[in-house]
């Protein structure tokens, strides 16, 4: 409500204002004059000027630029949301149109998987997705062959492959900020500065483009080479750039022109005032398309850079100061004491699936087994070979006590590798809950018995030596939050029968790579760290292919494979790239994501635990705040309010 107050006080004071001026015009009485013409007619009533109703949104970082090929920081994004609008929202992992009359997809026609003819020189996504000029012996994927275990080799024969088209239209009416009409041709400009030498940004769907052009004014056509089967073809719309205004500049000027990258003209629900040292400031854009609907709220809109310093931003935000903090303003609060404060009434918290997730990997292929696994000699022992062993070790943490100790129950247990919120989250694959009995059951059955000690011997366990203590080095993170996550599957594990020892890492050798890597070099029996969360399920990081060795014949990335835990499944690697190699709404795409994640479960070669979450905190009375896990808080700007603003 301070924000509130402090409005309503500005406009009386500013009546007070008003009215000492029409008293100071005030002469006293004088004498009259007799009138000789008509009364005069009063004159038109002035417009009386909106009462302003700002938004403070302080983030963590200041924009690097705000020209949106200058490679534009998080911050700058979340700016660019402000004067863009779209063109299409990404929530909750899948697309949303905001400025097309609606999302292409293959069920409407208006994407289409066709088949084309190459011939040699052009160029063309080979088998492993390195774009590349075919030639003979040329690895490629033929129609309808979506992984590559069906790839061919080029020889000269004639050979047809599969390629997106997709057609985009704009919604009518709209306008740049300037009133000058938006069209098709301005995303084929952004399209060009994207392409050219002077973008900064990453080119990897430019280089996947086989043309991107206006076919009318409100119409945008891409094409995708042959072989580039994108399942994100639906994002391949260009954001508009304004021509008529860039287009007098050069590539190279536009990267730190006044006009690009300070005060950049946009659609969207507000455009650029200032930028001056500590924060930018935007007012409402009369010319928006949904300035009709009353949209935006708020206005004017201010971004405040108050730094990472959790307990300060606090502070802002519970003054006043502060109407939003965003995420990068927020990180490394207690979660517990937000959620108190929201339970006072003093904020309100938005919590969403953060960018990464935490598990633990077995090394179940250890590097001592490339020249042979033999138990009699110095291999270690295979002790996670067996996939009933492994999900013995499942059962034997208690998953649900670590996600409410780390994230207060704000995060959900993982089964696979994408959380179950994912749409792509296959429901029914195999789980295993702490279940300590059962686990013990399992592990007996295996053949690791309970010695008298509490520590489990082998006895009959398929491949490893009679006696063989399960005794285990379990490496993690030297950071308090993931020595509490080992300690906490420490324990479980220690009451099953199996003897840890935890070995914390810096992070630079915990993810350091070759063969004298204890990690990424698979000399490890259990390894706990964070992968990145990604839209796409990454049923890739456990590919076959991506085990990490010596051997180029077995290991094709080296010791750059990112597979650490050894582990190879033909029937898994066939659907991961199937799933990966077709397209959203294409035959036999969701059904592959399934079965990765089936096999995945059933195989377990490793324990996922939980995604961290990621926080906003906003004034108590705000409205229209939707924090999204893909899109962030800042794609409905324009529908933020807070009091008398809400609907």
């Amino acid at each position: 409500m301070r924000i509130l107050t402090r409005n309503i006080s500005k406009f009386i004071f500013i009546l007070i204002i008003f009215t000492l001026m029409a008293a100071c015009n005030v002469t006293g009485p004088t004498q009259s004059t007799k009138a000789t013409g008509s009364t005069p007619t009063p004159g038109p009533t002035p417009t009386p000027k909106p009462i302003p109703n700002p938004l403070v949104v302080c983030l963590g970082e200041e924009p690097n630029t705000l020209y949106p090929y200058g490679k534009p920081n998080k911050a700058a994004r979340q700016v660019l949301q402000a004067i863009y609008d779209g063109p299409i929202d990404h929530r909750s992992y899948t697309f949303q149109s905001v400025i097309l009359d609606e999302l292409p997809t293959l069920g409407n026609g208006n994407a289409l998987l066709q088949t084309v003819e190459v011939v040699p020189g052009q160029t063309v996504l080979d088998h492993t997705g390195k774009v590349t000029e075919l030639d003979f012996g040329t690895f490629v994927r033929p129609s309808g062959c979506s992984s590559s275990d069906c790839a061919v080799a080029y020889d000269g024969s004639q050979l047809i492959m599969d390629q997106i088209v997709v057609l985009f239209n704009l919604r009518p009416g709209l306008e740049w900020a300037d009133g000058t009409p938006l069209t098709a041709a301005d995303s084929v400009f952004a399209y060009n500065l994207h392409a050219g030498p002077y973008s900064l940004n990453s080119k990897f769907k430019v280089e996947r483009t086989l043309s991107y052009e206006a076919v009318t004014s409100s119409q945008t056509l891409w094409t995708g080479i042959p072989g580039f089967i994108d399942q994100d073809y639906q994002d391949s719309f260009w954001l508009p750039a304004p021509q008529h205004l860039w287009g007098e500049l050069s590539p190279e000027e536009l990267l730190t022109a006044e006009i690009s990258s300070k005060t950049p003209p946009g659609y969207g629900p507000f455009e650029v005032v200032s930028w001056e040292e500590g924060q930018i400031t935007l007012r409402k854009n009369a010319n928006y398309f949904r300035s009709n609907e009353g949209l935006p709220l708020v206005d004017p809109l201010i971004f405040k850079f108050v730094g990472q310093d959790e307990a300060a931003n606090l502070d802002l935000l519970l003054s006043g100061e502060c109407d939003i903090l965003d995420d990068s303003a927020s990180q490394g609060m207690d979660l517990g004491d937000i959620l108190n404060l929201q339970n006072e009434g003093h904020v309100f918290a938005s919590w969403v699936n953060g960018n990464a997730w935490e598990l633990i990997n077995f090394g179940i292929q250890h590097q001592s087994y490339d020249d042979g696994y033999s138990m009699w000699a110095a291999d270690r022992a295979n002790f996670f070979g067996d996939e009933r062993t492994r999900r013995a070790v499942a059962m034997c943490i208690d998953r649900e006590t670590i996600v409410e100790e780390i994230t207060i129950g704000l995060s959900d247990v993982m089964s696979t590798f994408i959380p179950p919120d994912h749409p792509l989250s296959n429901p029914d694959v195999s789980n295993y809950p702490f279940a300590p009995d059962a686990a013990s059951s399992l592990l007996e059955e295996v053949g690791w018995l309970m010695r008298g000690d509490g520590i489990r011997e082998a006895r009959g366990v398929s491949d490893v030596l009679k006696g063989t203590l399960f005794s285990i080095n379990y490496y993690h993170l030297d950071h308090p939050v993931s020595e509490t996550i080992a300690q906490l599957a420490a324990q479980g594990l220690t009451e099953c029968g199996i003897k840890v020892n935890l070995v914390s890492l810096p992070a630079e050798e915990l993810y350091a790579t070759g063969p004298e890597a204890i990690v990424f070099g698979r000399q490890f029996d259990l390894a706990q760290f964070s992968w990145q969360a990604s839209d796409e399920p990454p049923c890739n990081l456990y590919l076959s292919e991506a085990i990490p060795g010596e051997n180029l014949d077995t290991f094709p990335f080296s010791w750059g494979g990112w597979n650490l835990t050894g582990w190879g499944n033909d029937k898994y690697d066939s659907a991961c790239m199937s799933a990966r190699g077709s397209a959203p709404g294409a035959e036999g795409y969701l059904q592959s994501h399934y079965l990765a994640q089936e096999i995945f479960a059933e195989q377990l070669p490793i324990i996922p635990l939980f995604t961290y979450q990621n926080i906003v905190l906003a004034r108590p009375d705000i409205c229209g705040l939707e924090f999204d896990p893909t899109d962030g808080f800042s794609w409905n700007l324009e529908n933020l309010g807070y009091g008398q603003l809400c609907k």
